[in-house]
């Protein structure tokens, strides 16, 4: 009863206002009440039918064209591997474990629509809930249309157009809201008229339980006249697809489905079924940032009924997926670094590797290391050991073909010509902000000039009527009438001409300059390397010694060459390792046996020569000129320990002499030990670039030129020029001394050699042949501690770095 009260009292006020003026009610006349009673009640559903804005489609007209005879479905190449079609296309589910959970499913028709007015069903009947303590994918659907081709995530380009599950419709990427939302048991039609005598043509609708939840949604314009194919993407739910010919849920008007759409409206894609009934599984075997994935590119672009299957792809399919894209990793392993398990722990790319063998269409495998070794291609192939699979491989090396080159100079053109449209941009627009930066300075300048102005003529007209007032006040009343009477003309104020300054020449034009490619760019036969490129440098030394070309042998069904023939590839890809070699280093190389004996021999032999040193010092310390004759003739000593009378050869050695001889014979244990431990003809020595790398390696210490004043190896390298050197042409390191040692005496005498040379330099007045080290390491001068003679199997035993 309450509900009545109150409206009683709303209708009271509302009467009681006087802002309203009420009609004047008159008594019915007799025709009037006659008429009332005639005129029939009207029916209630009636009522509602008016309040509700009227259907925009009308129905349709009768058709007896014929109508399409092939069954609507789903065929393989369009969809993504992660969707399972059931019941002849008429349920749609997608894998949901190992990573597939996060990522959308998306299925198109096999039969598209060029004309009329059509539509299809589609409701979901299952969603998923999420494994506890695992992060949830959202629940997802999206319904629209795409063109053949275009990619099977709806949302990826223009060429499809879509409405969600959250009320949205979206071109592209291009998302709005325009919708009611839909769920789960709904039955869901999207409608695309395509008729050109409609007032609704090119236009798609969303209705749901038979009622309009959309208004027509124009299709834009690069999607008229196309054929447009029923395309459905979803995520963590199952859907029941009802493509007609009768609808589950009749909607306000006619129309028909698309299973009973007449033939003259409707393309039937290809299914891509071989010939032969055999798909191809083709790997692609090239060198890393060689043009691999640029030639791939190529040839999906050629063949988009190829699916490719790499981490980049599964990356790219994350992305679509609203997934950001980690940082970091190479073009063949980029990084996988979501946060969520499946994605991280790449139980996705094993999924793939089950799913794909069972799922018949044509794959292109790109992995760049693998398919580069023999044993990994193996492995690979056993997995494709269907008969309906035919495994090619595709060797992409050498010199590439000219349509190959003209692309990578074109990229390499587009590349410079962008940068200098932005280096162009941002100088015109400094150049502008300089200039309204200066014109602004000179305007508060002339701001600040007449107000300077204006505040000296005020205070000359205070100075004047103060001195008039005075005036008055002296000469009396009569004066002042007179002078007042007087009216004096201020001289003209002289205008300044101002200087009209010259305007600025813009020296940079109207259009940004036009980028031309250099000579060397020009000789390019592979765009330079941008970022980790194909492969990072760690996995490639370690695996490029096992490159090899693929054989028949290893169960391929074909070997295509690409852009040249076998006998070039093979000498082409001979001369890259040899070359690679050169230039890469190797990470897992450890010292071995004989460098750590040779090593452990020297230390026994350096610390004796110390100790003899002091104490012959200790005992009977001598000059320098009283050295025996013998001593003079360095290279016919026989015993370094003692040249006469118990001196030793380096009785006079300084610190700095100890650091010379240390490192002379580490650096030639170093290339001597290098030889032995990768002996391999190839590796013609350490390069100068990966020295430190081995040296460390090695001695367990940094070589840094910097202890000894100097800048470079090189430089330190001419302190040493008689022990090792590293010649322009090779740019290794090269022993100046033979591969058998008589004694280790020789640095001795090498180094007492330098030693006296410096003296003779220095007493000649020639201070630049003084050392000048920054510090010797305490392990070179300190007392020599007894170092063990190492026993093969006894152990590693870490050597004392001496320097």
């Amino acid at each position: 009863m309450a509900p009545k009260k109150v409206v009683a009292k709303v209708v009271a006020a509302k009467a009681a206002s006087p802002e309203e003026k009420v009609p004047e009610l008159k008594a019915a006349t007799p025709v009037e009440k006659r008429k009332a009673e005639e005129t029939p009640e009207e029916p209630a559903a009636k009522k509602e039918a008016k309040t509700e804005e009227e259907e925009l489609e009308k129905d349709g007209a009768e058709d007896k064209r014929p109508a399409l005879k092939v069954a609507c479905g789903f065929n393989n190449v369009d969809c993504t591997l992660n969707v399972v079609p059931t019941l002849a296309g008429k349920v749609l589910m997608g894998l949901n474990e190992g990573g597939m959970q996060y990522l959308i499913a998306g299925a198109r028709s096999n039969v598209g629509i060029k004309g009329g007015r059509y539509m299809y069903e589609v409701k979901i009947i299952e969603a998923l809930n999420p494994t506890p303590k695992v992060p949830a994918a959202k629940q997802l659907v999206r319904l629209g249309f795409s063109t053949a081709g275009s990619p099977l995530v709806l949302g990826d380009a223009d060429t499809g157009v879509y409405f969600d599950s959250d009320g949205g419709f979206a071109v592209g990427r291009q998302r709005k809201g325009t919708s009611q939302r839909f769920g789960r048991d709904q039955s869901v039609a999207v409608l695309l008229n395509l008729d050109a005598a409609s007032p609704n043509a090119n236009t798609v609708s969303l209705f749901c339980n038979g009622k309009r939840i959309s208004k027509p949604q124009p299709l834009p314009e690069s999607l008229h006249g196309k054929a447009l194919f029923p395309h459905i993407a979803f995520r963590a739910v199952s859907l029941q697809v009802n493509m007609g010919p009768v609808p589950a849920k009749a909607l306000p008007f006619s129309c028909r489905m698309v299973q009973g759409a007449a033939t003259a409206d409707a393309v039937v894609a290809d299914a891509a079924v071989p010939k032969d009934g055999k798909y191809e599984v083709l790997v692609p075997v090239a060198f890393p940032d060689e043009g691999t994935f640029q030639w791939l590119d190529d040839f999906l672009e050629k063949n988009p009924t190829y699916v490719e299957l790499s981490d980049r792809k599964l990356q790219d399919w994350a992305a679509s997926s609203g997934l950001a894209k980690p940082r970091g990793g190479t073009n063949d392993k980029p990084a996988f670094a979501y946060g969520v398990p499946g994605m991280d722990d790449m139980s996705l790319r094993n999924m793939i590797a089950s799913v794909a063998p069972i799922m018949p269409r044509n794959y292109v495998v790109m992995e760049v290391k693998s398919n580069l070794i023999a044993a990994e291609r193996s492995i690979l192939l056993k997995r494709f050991s269907k008969a309906h699979f035919k495994k090619v491989a595709h060797v992409v090396m050498g010199e590439p073909s000219k349509e190959h080159k003209k692309k990578v100079h074109s990229i390499i053109l587009k590349a410079k010509q962008d940068k200098a449209n932005t280096d162009w941009r941002l100088k015109k627009a400094e150049k502008e902000r300089k200039k309204q930066l200066v014109k602004r300075q000179k305007e508060l300048a002339e701001l600040r000039k007449q107000a300077e102005e204006k505040r000296k003529q005020m205070v000359e007209e205070a100075k004047k009527k103060a001195e008039e007032a005075k005036k008055k006040a002296e000469a009396g009343d009569e004066k002042k009438e007179e002078a007042a009477s007087v009216e004096v003309e201020a001289p003209a104020k002289v205008e300044e001409k101002k200087e009209e300054e010259p305007e600025e020449v813009d020296d940079l034009g109207e259009e940004p300059p036009t980028a031309e490619l250099s000579a060397e760019e020009q000789k390019l036969w592979f765009q330079p390397k941008v970022g980790a490129g194909d492969l990072a440098p760690a996995v490639l030394s370690k695996a490029f010694a096992s490159f090899t070309i693929p054989e028949k042998e290893e169960g391929f069904d074909a070997i295509n060459y690409e852009w040249q023939q076998e006998a070039k590839s093979k000498e082409y890809l001979r001369k890259w390792v040899v070359e690679t070699k050169l230039t890469s280093r190797i990470e897992d190389l450890q010292p071995s046996q004989y460098f750590k004996d040779k090593a452990a021999a020297w230390q026994k032999q350096f610390g004796e020569w110390q100790t003899k040193q002091r104490a012959f010092k200790a005992a009977a310390p001598k000059k320098k000129e009283e050295i025996s004759d013998g001593a003079k003739d360095i290279s016919s000593v026989a015993d370094v320990s003692d040249i006469g009378g118990g001196e030793p050869l380096f009785a006079h050695f300084a610190p700095e002499d100890w650091a010379l001889i240390q490192l002379r014979h580490e650096l030639y244990l170093l290339q001597d030990a290098f030889q032995k431990d990768v002996n391999d003809p190839d590796r013609a020595g350490i390069p100068e670039n990966h020295l430190a790398f081995y040296y460390n390696k090695y001695f367990k210490k940094g070589l840094n030129p910097k202890l000894f004043s100097l800048s470079t190896n090189l430089e330190l390298f001419a302190l040493l020029k008689d022990t090792v050197a590293i010649p322009a042409d090779t740019q290794v390191l090269t022993s100046q001394l033979p591969a058998e040692l008589e004694s280790l005496g020789i640095f001795v005498k090498l180094t007492e050699e330098n030693r006296r040379e410096r003296q003779r330099r220095i007493d000649a007045g020639d201070e630049t042949a003084r050392l000048k080290f920054v510090t010797v390491p305490a392990a070179v001068i300190a007392p020599a501690k007894t170092v063990p003679a190492v026993v093969k199997g006894a152990g590693k035993g870490k050597g004392k770095g001496k320097w």
